[in-house]
């Protein structure tokens, strides 16, 4: 459960057949556990339903180096 495991909680959800077949192939392509991508999908949905990233890094422009 997350590197922390002191600040999670495990969720529990159905999804369909062909969501997990998905990703499955997704994980299995990117070498990652589907676990790993649900916690990843959950943190971009949140970003997004917020207005912007949760930790706004901007590595490319260099702008946080200056922060």
């Amino acid at each position: 459960m997350g590197k922390d495991g002191k600040d999670a909680e495990r969720v529990t959800t159905t999804l369909s057949r062909l969501q997990k077949l998905e990703l499955d192939r997704l994980a299995k392509a990117e070498g990652v556990k589907v676990a790993w991508l649900v916690r990843r999908a959950v943190e971009r949905f949140l970003e997004q339903a917020s207005g912007g990233p949760m930790l706004p890094l901007d590595f490319e422009r260099g702008e946080d180096a200056q922060r």
